[in-house]
């Protein structure tokens, strides 16, 4: 007697979880074609969009370039060649005269490079610095 009263209660179950399922789903339908409606612009959004960026978002790139990329560029350059120049002097200890200048001098100019974009980038990539 337990397993079929057990058994009506899970095709009962089985039931409303259905109904249940069939009403979200009618719910869902109904409300996609009210919540999406299609937003209508009557100006010119790219004409928008590029003064937003122009005003906005490119002074914002700049200062963050300018004040935080370039000088963590900077400094790990500078450490590099600090740290290359003491190798080489160690080797050039060990070797018995051969100072191996290649590689900080290649470090020594990507700092110069990078030492100097800030005041040459934005011209190269269009953005022209103003002063």
């Amino acid at each position: 007697m337990k397993s079929l009263n057990s058994q009506r209660k899970a095709a009962r179950l089985r039931k409303i979880c259905i109904v249940l399922l069939m009403i979200a789903c009618l719910m869902i339908a109904c409300l996609i074609p009210v919540l999406s409606v299609p937003a209508f612009a009557s100006a010119d959004v790219a004409g928008a969009v590029t003064d937003a960026f122009n005003s906005y978002m490119k002074p914002q790139i700049e200062k963050v370039v300018d004040n935080v990329v370039f000088p963590l560029i900077d400094a790990g350059l500078a450490i590099a060649l600090i740290v290359k120049l003491i190798l080489a002097w160690m080797n050039y200890r060990r070797s018995g005269g051969d100072f191996e200048w290649h590689i900080p001098a290649i470090i020594f100019c990507s700092l110069v490079v990078s030492l100097t974009a800030p005041l040459w980038i934005w011209n190269i990539i269009g953005w022209g610095k103003k002063a």
